[in-house]
């Protein structure tokens, strides 16, 4: 009796317990874990040359395997898009090109003719109205130097 007291004894019991559960952790950490991943390939030379592409090893998937056939056929296609606009705006007059805005340049351009030609106006008028008020000026110191007075500046 005293040996059935011993065995089903609530502190023995959850000891048991514990000792169970570590077990159970330690086995699943170990069995699941990434330890494997860092264990070397069969190889039985000892050499640390890789596993070719076409050994299965541990890991049969390749990451830098990618297939690039979709991107390829959209590139592909983008091109033949940008060279077929390039040939239909070649065929076409400029104005159709470019609609409005071969308009807008040429208004522009008339309108900055017609400035340039107004800036020149005045400025040929600034230049005549200089000139005049040099003359007097002049004027105006030939007759200070003839009568002993102070020339004006």
């Amino acid at each position: 009796m005293q040996t059935l007291k011993r065995i089903f004894n609530p502190n023995a019991l959850r000891q048991w317990i514990v000792v169970f559960l570590a077990g159970l952790v330690v086995l699943t950490t170990t069995a699941c874990g990434t330890a494997q991943a860092a264990l070397p390939t069969g190889n039985s030379s000892g050499s640390n040359n890789p596993a070719t592409a076409d050994s299965e090893g541990m890991y049969p998937h390749k990451d830098t395997d990618m297939d690039t056939s979709g991107a390829d056929a959209k590139a592909d296609r983008m091109i033949r898009q940008a060279e077929q606009r390039i040939q239909e705006n070649i065929d076409r007059p400029i104005p159709q090109r470019y609609g409005d805005a071969a308009k807008d340049v040429g208004q522009s351009a008339k309108e900055t003719a017609q400035d340039v030609g107004q800036s020149a106006k005045e400025a040929v008028k600034n230049i005549g109205k200089s000139t005049q008020r040099a003359a007097d000026n002049a004027a105006e110191n030939a007759r200070g130097v003839v009568n002993g007075s102070q020339p004006n500046s």
